[in-house]
């Protein structure tokens, strides 16, 4: 029908990506895992660290900074290939759900507010858009 007019509305993306309690949790389980290696790279840098103050030989020393770069970007990876394909889920968890609220109460476009230069806020739908997640 022609005749009708559209009815879009917007939200704000990051807010709904990070109050939404899936990415909460996801993130939890992020920054605890972040903080295992960072703890394990903490050590590795306190024996070298001891290495140096016990007069190490420069090759062990080297092998030492070698061995904690390595071990950085392993555990970088870990990370990634952990939580890449976590964080797609959740994020193609919510487009599902944004789909079925638009479609529910009747939008043609449901925007993010980062895409736009102005919206008129009365058609900022974030608050309700996060409150139908939440309860979802």
């Amino acid at each position: 029908d022609s005749g009708s007019s559209l009815k879009i509305a917007f939200v704000d993306a990051n807010k709904i990506t990070q109050e939404y309690p899936k990415m909460i949790e996801l993130n939890k389980q992020y920054q605890s895992d972040y903080g295992f290696y960072q703890q394990k790279l903490a050590e590795m840098n306190k024996e070298l660290e001891d290495m140096v103050n016990s007069g190490a030989s420069q090759s062990d020393i080297e092998a030492k900074q070698k061995d904690i770069l390595t071990k950085k970007q392993q555990y970088e990876k870990l990370l990634q290939d952990e939580y890449q394909p976590k964080m797609q889920q959740v994020f193609n968890e919510m487009a599902e759900k944004i789909e079925s609220y638009a479609q529910m109460m009747g939008y043609d476009f449901i925007l993010t507010k980062q895409a736009f230069l102005y919206g008129n806020d009365i058609y900022d739908i974030t608050e309700q858009l996060l409150n139908y997640l939440k309860a979802e």
